[in-house]
């Protein structure tokens, strides 16, 4: 039995909550009974093959954004206390920690072997959420935190190579299993235009995902802009469950707000509908390290993808998808558009990209790579010197 601990809501449509229910799900239907430790706040309800277990829920934080405050403070707190139970109930083989602050309550918890799998860079995101900070200072100190955990975690495992890359040999590339989608149960592009009141003649570029400061979200308004000069009738679909409101204000502001169309990403069934009235789909990135998993998820519904090279995150994604230099939005445009004319190319780049995830991202692939995982923990554990047992001192005798 693996206890996986995630300190943060679930299940919600991000990203880091998405990689770990399919690395659950991959891990139970391959026969390694798993568990899962999170908060008891969620965005919607998931039929899973694994029990979820939840922090009490107080204090009462209801935020589903990413990012640090004092509210998920005190439930990482409690997260120690029920690691503890967890583990004196189920008695888990290793404890695998996603992301920081799951580490970080896991190795406090003093109970079980903590295989930390890094899910972004801590060191380049954390200063997006501390602006009023200088930005060398916060990612110094994110450095010097995340180096600690990672020198006491019985194993490393990262989400991206790029970011494996970084953390250093100790650290193994952990791919998260994400199979093509079959195609079947999914709305049409007729049936998917009509119920998100799109008109169906006109193209159509998705982003589908949170609006975070780290995603760059601010180059889809200017690829917009730039491609509406050469084809009129483009229009941006963004699908999300984020608040919308600087999004409609940077539209405004550029004289776009009647072609960019928001919807919310409130379930599979929007997931699905939101990439079946979809052309293709960009995908920005303003800092490097983690997994945009909205990438892989749109590989896995045939719809193909511009991304820039950040997003890219290591992955060797040539082929499956088009990549453009980072903080471009025109660039973003210019292969959109290529796409968008030659229907042909963008049907042979989804091919492409299914293929890539069939290889790449299998079940069979994270089987492989989290074996690597419990194996070094399981080296980790011979390495570590035994305590050795004090001499049993004779009672004395009666005399």
């Amino acid at each position: 039995m693996i206890l996986h601990v995630a300190c943060l809501p679930f299940p919600t449509h991000q990203g880091t909550q998405a990689a770990i229910a399919s690395m659950l799900e991959a891990s139970v239907r391959t026969g390694r009974p798993a568990r899962l430790l999170a908060y008891a706040h969620c965005g919607y309800a998931l039929d899973t093959p694994y029990r979820v277990d939840r922090v009490p829920d107080f204090p009462k934080v209801r935020s589903l954004r990413s990012g640090p405050s004092w509210g998920k403070v005190a439930l990482d707190a409690r997260c120690v206390l029920e690691i503890r139970r967890l583990v004196k109930a189920i008695r888990p083989d290793a404890i695998v920690a996603h992301h920081i602050e799951a580490a970080c309550a896991a190795l406090a918890a003093r109970v079980a072997p903590v295989l930390y799998v890094v899910h972004t860079d801590l060191e380049r995101e954390l200063p997006i959420y501390f602006r009023s900070l200088p930005p060398r200072l916060v990612g110094a100190a994110a450095r010097s935190v995340d180096a600690r955990v990672r020198a006491r975690a019985a194993g490393i495992a990262a989400v991206s190579p790029m970011l494996a890359k970084r953390l250093g040999p100790q650290a193994i590339y952990l791919p998260v299993p994400w199979p093509p989608r079959p195609g079947r149960g999914e709305p049409s592009r007729a049936e998917a235009r009509s119920a998100l009141e799109i008109p169906r003649d006109v193209p159509v570029c998705l982003y589908a995902g949170n609006l975070d400061r780290y995603q760059g979200w601010e180059h889809l308004v200017e690829a917009l802009a730039v491609s509406r000069r050469f084809e009129p009738t483009v229009r941006l679909l963004i699908a999300t469950e984020s608040d919308p409101h600087l999004v409609h204000r940077e539209a405004a502001r550029a004289g776009l707000g009647d072609a960019v169309d928001v919807r919310p990403l409130a379930g599979e069934p929007a997931r699905a509908r939101a990439h079946a009235a979809s052309d293709l789909a960009w995908i920005p990135r303003r800092t490097e390290g983690g997994l945009p998993i909205k990438m892989l998820d749109a590989f896995a519904r045939g719809v193909p993808v511009v991304a820039m090279e950040r997003a890219a995150a290591g992955l060797s994604i040539e082929n499956a998808s088009i990549l453009v230099p980072n903080d471009d939005g025109a660039a973003l445009a210019r292969a959109g558009l290529g796409l968008l004319r030659n229907s042909g190319a963008a049907t042979a780049l989804a091919a492409k990209a299914r293929h890539y995830l069939a290889t790449r991202h299998s079940i069979a692939a994270f089987t492989r790579a989290l074996d690597r995982l419990l194996h070094r923990n399981d080296a980790a554990a011979r390495e570590r010197p035994h305590e050795r047992r004090r001499p049993e001192v004779p009672a004395p005798r009666a005399r």
